[in-house]
């Protein structure tokens, strides 16, 4: 047991005063004890740790914050956008022709991917994953498509060329009568046309009517060399053997006539093979480069030269026929002399 406590001297007011059961001790805190919830709204319990109150005041735990605005995730539109687009490309690539259409779904998927990936990383805007698939999609259909239209064209002109080159191992055949008539002079074509014109050949001087052109072949130097040669100190030797075919034209079009553009000048040779003027990298005294545009019912006389094998020309023709053209009756053919 404690000590008494001796009574205060006399004439003093006591320091302490001891509670009663009734009074409040003021040193004991407001409030109903620790662990017990108070009866009055907005007050909190004595003793509740600070990240509790924080939580039951603003609805979500202590020390995180709304990772956007709002509490709303940014909207992911353009990511979503470059996905869609690169697999459509990426789908079409594989697809001859109809992939060229990739090319721009891929540029257009690179460039949304791009965009998206950029608000991604500042954090206005979601779907950073998206974007990324997206440009990457889009960067592969490009290259797929720009490569797959390189070996289509390459595998086209390789069909072409070797059509060309089976092409003259074909030629027309020759009726018995139709030998006699010609006395040797056997006539070669390619696999589609015939080797001479309805009627036979024409002999040098005469005229025929090509498509807009009345047109006469007029002379024909089998052997051109020395004349090409002095025409152009530029001009290169000939593969085979320069003919230089002297042409005369008249123009009946009712728009403008080039008969460099409008008509093909052909020697089908004794080997089978027809020879356009196109092998000619020369430039002749008289060329045809160097006609000007004609109007209805003006003439021209010019020079074309060809380049041709010397033992494909004897036995051989000459022919002009407009450009492009699919219809055999269309074509003059001239005799070579």
């Amino acid at each position: 047991m404690s000590a008494p406590i001796p009574p205060p001297p006399a004439g003093s007011q006591p320091s302490y005063i001891p509670p009663s059961e009734n009074q409040q001790n003021p040193y004991t805190p407001a409030g109903p004890p620790h662990g017990q919830q108070s009866g009055q709204p907005g007050v909190q319990p004595y003793g509740q740790p600070a990240d509790q109150q924080y939580a039951q005041q603003y609805g979500q735990p202590y020390g995180q914050t709304a990772p956007f605005p709002g509490g709303q995730r940014p909207s992911s539109g353009l990511a979503i956008a470059a996905l869609v687009v690169g697999v459509i490309s990426f789908v079409l690539a594989w697809i001859p022709v109809i992939n060229v259409v990739s090319i721009l779904g891929g540029i257009a998927a690179l460039i949304l991917g791009i965009v998206a990936l950029r608000k991604a990383n500042r954090g206005v805007a979601g779907g950073k994953g998206l974007a990324i698939a997206g440009t990457v999609l889009g960067g592969v259909s490009l290259v797929i498509s720009i490569v797959m239209n390189v070996f289509l064209g390459v595998a086209i002109d390789e069909a072409i060329n070797s059509a060309e080159s089976a092409a003259p191992t074909v030629a027309a055949p020759v009726q018995p009568a139709e030998a006699e008539e010609t006395a040797g002079d056997e006539q070669t074509v390619d696999t589609e046309e015939p080797a001479a014109a309805p009627g036979g050949l024409l002999p040098l001087g005469e005229a025929a009517e090509v498509g807009d052109y009345t047109i006469a072949v007029t002379g024909l130097n089998l052997n051109a060399d020395e004349v090409i040669a002095a025409a152009d100190a530029t001009n290169p030797a000939p593969d085979g053997q320069y003919v230089l075919a002297e042409v005369s034209v008249v123009y009946n079009g009712t728009e403008e006539g080039n008969p460099w553009m409008d008509l093909s000048y052909i020697l089908q040779g004794s080997d089978a093979a027809e020879y356009d003027d196109g092998t000619c990298m020369a430039i002749e005294p008289n060329s045809v480069v160097n006609v000007p545009a004609l109007a209805t019912g003006d003439a021209a006389d010019y020079q074309v030269c060809l380049d041709v094998p010397a033992e494909a020309i004897e036995g051989g023709s000459f022919a002009i026929e407009p450009l492009f053209s699919l219809d055999a009756a269309e074509r003059a053919v001239w005799e070579i002399r």
